[in-house]
């Protein structure tokens, strides 16, 4: 069974019919690594709010037209099978379960339509249509639950686009952050990566990623030459100046905004109670719980790479100098 991508928008008649339907999107904000995704599976597992899932990100020019024929599960059933084909299991740098179901960010549906991750006037009416097809195909939803890093630092704008809309930040100690980084970064030279590259593919195949890939291969071939904990020393000082970065883009950007329209998580209380953590979203998201959680497994790796053991004061440096840069 192949994957019947729609490579034209067979939704384009139908999207008058969606217009109506309102645009608050809620946003989870953080740093790569820091704990997103977990919180965004709990928050659309507690909450009336609409996600996009992978079968929505891959199929998202189908979404309305298999709504309406009732051939949802048929576009499932076959991305499901494109992935058990391609051995994908998991997202391999944390054990993430992939399938039709599994949520993603938005950024690579705007990288593959518009050529940037990041919400920004030239993809502003096609993330509307986004929220709207989402609204449309889930059942009983009141808003759209919505995460992508790479917008950490974009919310300035996006408020000015979306006045009614809510945020939700994750923090997480940025020492742990750049150790998920790294190993990240290691995991993905280390084989190949068919769903990244299923992400990333645009419709062009790897002609549409050219430099990544590039970039991706000389790292594989580095990697092979000088072995895994030289690498690992070879991109901490890289990897930590961008956490460091990121981390002063983060507080500058929550400090910042509007009491009423931001609210910010710790990662390890999410960890250790995510029911007490729902529990705190309600009055920001003006929304009831409408199922408890259970038991989650929440997977994460505890073991810190070697090459960050007392790494602490010189990424604490690192992150003074950007506070003042």
């Amino acid at each position: 069974m192949t994957a019947q991508f729609p490579n034209t928008n067979e939704d384009l008649t139908k999207l008058d019919e969606i217009k109506h339907l309102p645009v608050r999107p809620v946003f989870i904000m953080g740093l790569h690594r820091s704990g997103t995704t977990f919180l965004y599976d709990c928050i659309a597992k507690s909450f009336p709010l609409a996600h996009l899932s992978l079968y929505h990100l891959m199929y998202f020019d189908r979404l309305l037209t298999n709504k309406a024929n009732g051939t949802e599960q048929q576009d499932k059933d076959r991305l499901n099978h494109y992935f058990a084909d391609l051995g994908i299991k998991d997202r391999n740098i944390d054990g993430t379960e992939i399938n039709a179901d599994a949520v993603e960010e938005y950024g690579f549906l705007l990288r593959k339509k518009t050529g940037t991750f990041k919400l920004c006037d030239k993809n502003r009416a096609l993330f509307s249509t986004m929220c709207q097809k989402l609204l449309a195909v889930q059942e009983d939803k009141q808003a759209v639950l919505l995460k992508n890093p790479w917008d950490t630092g974009n919310a300035k704008r996006i408020l000015s686009y979306y006045p009614d809309a809510r945020f939700i930040y994750i923090s997480r100690e940025p020492i742990s952050v750049l150790n998920s980084m790294l190993n990240a970064l290691l995991s993905y030279i280390e084989g190949p990566q068919h769903y990244l590259e299923t992400l990333l593919d645009n419709g062009k195949g790897r002609s549409g990623y050219r430099v990544g890939y590039i970039a991706w291969m000389g790292l594989r071939g580095v990697r092979k030459a000088i072995g895994r904990n030289n690498s690992a020393r070879l991109t901490r000082g890289l990897l930590a100046k961008d956490v460091a970065r990121q981390v002063v883009t983060y507080r500058n950007e929550i400090a910042e905004m509007p009491g009423d329209r931001a609210i910010e998580i710790d990662y390890k209380s999410l960890v250790a109670n995510p029911s007490a953590t729902m529990e705190t979203l309600k009055t920001l998201l003006n929304l009831p719980i409408t199922e408890k959680l259970g038991e989650l497994e929440v997977k994460q790796r505890n073991n810190i790479n070697p090459v960050l053991r007392n790494y602490q004061q010189e990424l604490d440096i690192l992150i003074a100098k950007a506070e003042v840069a």
